[in-house]
C-alpha cells in the first residue's frame, strides 16, 4: 500500500524535463521540515492505495510519464512500485532530497534537490536542483562540481513566483554559467 496525497496531470515545470506532460503522484510524509517548503499537502490527509488502484487512477491520463514526488518519496522503498509501473510501459521519474537513493534505484530519472548543502551526494541521480533565495549561502554550491545538469531554482511562494529570488537566480546563473536556471514554469503559467 502507498500513502497517496494526490494524483494529478500537468506539465513538468522544473529541470531537464520542463514542459513534459506528466502524471504526478504525491506521497505522504517527509524526513525534513524545511521552512521554505512550497508543498504542504504531504503533511495532511492521504489515501492508502494498492499498486493496482494507483494504476487505475493514472490510466485515465494520456501521458506515459510519471513523476513521484512528496514530501520525500525515498522514505519508502519504491523499487517494486517503480518496476510495476514500468511493466505497464510508464517512464518513472522521482524527485528526492536524497534521503535514501537505494529506495528508488529502479527509476528512469532522478532529480536530487539537497536541502542541506554541507554534504552534497555525488551519485544516485540524473540532475541536481538547488532551491535558492537571495539570502542563500551560495558559496556552498559554487564549490559543487558535476557532469550532470545542475539547476538553480528560485525559492518561490506556494502559488506564485518570488520575483526577488527569481531575479537573484537569473543574475547568479549569468555570473556562473555552469548552472542552469529552472524557474518552476507551472507557477508562471498558473497551473498545478
Amino acid at each position: 500500500m502507498l500513502k497517496i496525497v494526490e494524483i494529478f496531470y500537468s506539465i513538468q515545470g522544473e529541470g531537464t524535463q520542463v514542459g513534459v506532460p506528466s502524471i504526478f503522484i504525491r506521497l505522504h510524509g517527509c524526513n525534513l521540515a524545511c521552512n521554505f517548503c512550497d508543498e504542504l499537502l504531504h503533511k495532511g490527509e492521504y489515501a492508502s492505495l494498492s499498486f493496482d488502484e494507483v494504476l487505475e487512477r493514472i490510466k485515465v491520463f494520456p501521458s506515459m510519464h510519471v513523476i513521484i514526488t512528496g514530501g520525500e518519496p525515498t522514505i519508502y522503498n519504491l523499487n517494486g512500485f517503480i518496476e510495476y509501473l514500468q511493466a505497464y510501459m510508464y517512464s518513472v521519474a522521482v524527485e528526492t532530497n536524497g534521503y535514501n537513493f537505494s529506495n528508488i534505484s529502479n527509476a528512469n530519472w532522478v532529480t536530487y534537490s539537497p536541502k542541506a548543502w554541507d554534504v552534497i551526494e555525488k551519485y544516485g541521480y540524473d540532475e541536481v536542483k538547488f532551491v535558492v533565495s537571495k539570502d542563500s549561502d551560495v558559496e556552498k554550491i559554487l564549490a559543487f562540481k558535476s557532469y550532470k545538469p545542475i539547476f538553480i531554482q528560485p525559492q518561490n511562494e506556494i502559488d506564485r513566483p518570488n520575483k526577488e529570488n527569481v531575479n537573484f537566480c537569473v543574475e547568479f546563473v549569468k555570473a556562473h554559467p555552469q548552472f542552469i536556471l529552472s524557474v518552476q514554469l507551472h507557477k508562471f503559467l498558473g497551473v498545478e
